[in-house]
């Protein structure tokens, strides 16, 4: 924030890393700038930066658990103009029997924030085999199903509300603009600093028309020189490796990194099917998949400047991303294929920029980058497959999952831009204004088709401009209440087709909207408070559901837009020893966008209202510094609200039945013992055991039919347990898992089976080389 009366010509900066007695910088450090009312939190590199600066005497103060407090004492003067200072800290030696933590990470400040968010650290992770939509399963109220294992499709369930309605983000850009090779599926979490989950309202800071929530990653910015790489080798022939690594040099303030990964699995897990005798009669028998390999992978070098005059940060990045993945079966595992297969590569390039009080009391936030994807579909074998691999007929035409055939070439562009402007008018309140646009367009090549149908209807172009535009504003009232307002407008233009009977149907449609939300927050205490908020939320088709995917999924370019009154309220607990949080959600939700699958297709679809209401609870228990536990569990019940004119019924038996296909009752726990100072070492032992619960459920309606006859989802419970030891600061790590620990049988959606029991060996190594660049 910029003190009034201060001259861009002498305002004046302080900033500086700090550091423990051995060199290693110490994130989350409390920093007081006395004088000027300011104050401030190391970030992950340790800096700390205080601007706009009028002349004078300041003394700063640095706190933190378990080191000696310290005291600056700088003068700011004509001479003295920028002050950029190197502070240690000195680990205390006597043992406090209490100790009250004055600082807060970033992670504590947003989940005790106006926002319904749980904030996931995971650093926790980067020794252990895991994957985005792993980590994120363990949060309350959150559900994840899968279409297969490693690679599939992720579908994720937040509050009742799934599949588009929850939106996913890469530093509040939106996920899908990255390509399919960064699907939450397959993302490694050592990319990441935190994941947030957002449960209802969305702020307006990351621009996305989100229905019933959204989940955020904010990438790795640590300012020091390091490398990070790690190794993953388990069942099914998987294997998964990372390798993070950049040079600073802080005497420039200039940094040049390198993020990337590849991931691979064959997928050939064992799954129970039924295969043809020789008389054609289906009979149950143990297979393993055979044609469900899935490879993905990126490069994305980065480089700029930070922390100076003119940007706290200036980054230009350009990544090179792509898949590979075998497609095994239709939408409910009764066709297997054999030759399908989908590829893709994305190269993007874009450049960010980030300044504080680049204009009095206002910050600003720049993203802008253009992507240029090429993929290709090849589906012409004449071959029929069973599920032991066998080839037990061949067709006359078409290919495995099209009538026609595919050798399909296709190319898209698409470009987004991102503005991000706070004003601060005053200390208890400030405005965000951001705005968010998009644009998308995709053409294709495909000969077989075009043989076909007489001619290549994938030639023609399909378009899609978005523009999310918010203005929110927040204050905190001095008797413990924090507001949040915001407003969003949403506008849309798609021009599209469809194929039907041979025949070409173009389409277009431009569509806005907007939305409005209201969050509360009341501190009763420093560990207790209650949060509540309510949000009318609209949110647009994006391009996967109106044009398809040419392989899977058929275009439908005329879908309407969701609407839906969301309702949050929740108590929320944080002490020394234990968090719990406990919360209800009330959705009503209109033109409900949703795929309808069958053996051959699946299609996007305007159907239903929907009614949704839960509860869900969550505690974390920590008795002693090596030992924490916890659990969690969600009930939602989400109803039909459409007449029978929607419905196609011939009466309203639907109506306010519950919707089918859906998880109601779930829920996750944990128990964790870490051990520091192993055999007087300073090595560390880490022993965990984790399980996922899912109450079973219905495919189709529950008032049709006989319960006992009906085809169900069956009850889930897995177990996962893993021990990892490491050498001092992570220089080497080695973590042994198991998933599936009992092997049951494991399934997300009906007949859709999950990998059984696997094991993993993850071997990692971290080189801090700060200490080199001083």
């Amino acid at each position: 924030m910029v003190c009034p009366g201060i001259s861009g010509a002498y305002a004046a900066t302080i900033s500086g890393v700090v550091l423990d007695e051995k060199g290693n910088v110490i994130p989350g450090v409390y920093v007081e700038l006395s004088h000027a009312g300011k104050s401030s939190i190391t970030d992950e590199a340790g800096h700390f930066t205080f601007a706009e600066l009028a002349p004078g005497v300041y003394e700063l103060s640095f706190s933190y658990i378990g080191f000696e407090p310290q005291k600056r004492t700088l003068t700011i003067n004509a001479v003295r103009h920028d002050v950029n200072m190197e502070v240690t800290l000195v680990e205390q030696v006597t043992e406090l029997n209490e100790v009250t933590i004055t600082g807060k990470t970033e992670g504590q400040e947003l989940q005790e924030s106006v926002a319904s968010v749980a904030v996931l650290d995971t650093r926790d992770f980067y020794s252990k085999n895991i994957n985005t939509s792993d980590v994120i399963k363990q949060i309350s109220g959150v559900n994840v199903r899968q279409t297969g294992g490693f690679g599939s499709d992720a579908q994720v369930y937040i509050n009742g509300m799934s599949g588009k309605q929850v939106k996913f983000f890469l530093d509040g850009i939106p996920l899908s603009y990255f390509g399919s090779g960064f699907g939450l599926n397959a993302l490694p979490v050592n990319m990441m600093k935190r994941i947030e989950v957002y449960k209802g309202v969305v702020p307006v800071d990351l621009g996305a028309d989100a229905l019933g929530g959204g989940i955020n990653i904010i990438s790795r910015k640590e300012y020091i020189s390091y490398m990070d790489a790690s190794y993953a080798r388990g069942s099914f022939n998987t294997h998964k490796l990372n390798f993070n690594g950049q040079w600073v040099n802080p005497s420039e303030n200039v940094i040049l990194g390198l993020s990337s990964f590849y991931n691979h699995s064959d997928n050939n897990y064992k799954i129970d099917v039924e295969i043809p005798d020789a008389n054609g009669n289906p009979q149950p028998a143990t297979a393993r998949r055979f044609h469900d390999r899935f490879t993905n992978y990126l490069l994305n070098f980065h480089g700029g400047v930070f922390d100076k005059k003119y940007a706290d940060r200036l980054m230009v990045s350009v990544r090179y991303s792509g898949l590979d993945d075998d497609i095994q079966h239709n939408a409910i595992m009764s066709q297997p294929y054999g030759e399908a297969t989908y590829e893709e590569s994305t190269t993007g390039v874009s450049l960010e920029y980030e300044k504080q009080s680049v204009l009095p009391r206002t910050d600003l936030k720049w993203y802008g980058g253009a992507n240029f994807t090429s993929g290709y579909f090849q589906d012409t074998t004449l071959n029929a497959y069973t599920w032991d691999g066998r080839v037990y007929r061949r067709r006359t035409d078409g290919g495995e999952i099209s009538t026609s055939g595919n050798l399909l070439d296709l190319s898209s562009k698409n470009a987004v831009n991102r503005l991000n402007i706070t004003f601060h008018p005053w200390s208890k309140g400030h405005f965000t204004l951001n705005i968010l646009s998009s644009w998308f367009k995709r053409v294709g090549e495909d000969p077989v088709a075009s043989d076909f149908y007489g001619q290549d209807f994938y030639g023609n172009p399909t378009k899609l401009i978005r523009n999310v535009a918010g203005l929110a504003y927040k204050h905190a009232f001095i008797n413990g209440l924090t507001s949040y307002t915001a407003l969003k407008y949403f506008a849309f233009s798609a021009d599209g087709y469809s194929i039907r009977n041979m025949e070409f149907l173009p389409h277009s449609q431009s569509i806005s909207n907007y939305g409005i939300s209201q969050s509360l927050k009341y501190s009763f205490t420093g560990h207790l408070r209650a949060k509540a908020s309510y949000e009318y939320a609209t949110r647009l088709p994006d391009e996967h559901e109106l044009f398809g995917d040419f392989t899977l999924v058929r275009p439908n370019p005329s879908l309407n837009p969701e609407k839906s009154h969301n309702a949050n309220a929740g108590l929320q607990l944080n002490s020394r020893r234990i968090t719990a949080e406990v919360s209800t959600f009330y959705r009503i939700t209109n033109n409900i966008i949703w795929l309808r699958t069958s053996q051959f297709f699946a299609q996007y679809q305007n159907l239903l209202k929907a009614m949704v209401k839960g509860v869900e609870a969550e505690i974390q228990y920590t008795p002693f510094t090596f030992l924490s536990v916890k659990a969690n569990a969600t009930y939602q019940d989400i109803r039909n609200r459409s007449p029978r004119e929607v419905t196609g019924s011939v009466d309203n038996r639907y109506f306010d039945a519950r919707l089918p296909n859906i998880p109601y009752l779930f829920g996750n726990g944990e128990v964790r013992f870490t051990k520091e100072n192993i055999l007087g070492s300073k090595n560390s032992f880490s022993a965990w055991w984790s399980a996922g619960y899912v109450h079973d459920f219905y495919l189709f309606w529950a008032v049709d039919g006989r319960k006992d006859l009906k085809n169900t989802i069956p009850e889930q419970f897995i177990q996962n347990a893993g021990v990892s030891y490491s050498l001092p600061e992570n220089k080497l790590s080695v973590a042994l898992e198991s998933s599936n620990l009992f092997d049951r049988k494991a399934y997300d959606n009906f007949s859709v089976q999950r990998p059984g029991r696997a094991f993993y060996l993850t071997l990692r190594t971290f080189i801090n080389t700060n200490q080199n660049n001083k």
